[in-house]
């Protein structure tokens, strides 16, 4: 992790893999499409994968932060954010066997561009 100025006031990514437990697949991506609005509606989603050659039934997604206080801020409103633990969390937990975490910063030479339509 960062630390000083860096950790304090840059836009950092964080990465989250979820390994899904292979029969709970399918499950697991109706329930993404139907409540992940309710995680977005807290901080900016940058992408979502899964994937479907190679390692199987894994699900990634990037989510961006102005600042480690921005995402403390994030995380505290998910934890007593009603719908999104009651419709989403609680019946997610079940269907995933692991996670793993990491934070990235952009090199100075690099952009994040937008993708020319949703989904696909």
């Amino acid at each position: 992790l960062a630390t000083g100025p860096r950790q304090n006031n840059s836009i950092f990514y964080e990465i989250r893999m979820y390994d899904i437990k292979p029969s709970k697949m399918k499950d697991f991506a109706e329930m993404v499409n139907k409540y992940f609005h309710l995680r977005t509606a807290h901080s900016e989603l940058v992408g979502l994968w899964s994937a479907e050659l190679g390692a199987m039934n894994k699900v990634v997604h990037v989510w961006k932060y102005d600042s480690f206080a921005h995402r403390t801020a994030v995380r505290h409103a998910l934890a007593n954010d009603k719908d999104w633990q009651g419709k989403f969390i609680s019946s997610a937990l079940p269907l995933i066997e692991k996670q793993h975490n990491e934070v990235a910063y952009m090199v100075p030479w690099c952009e994040l561009g937008k993708p020319p339509k949703e989904g696909g």
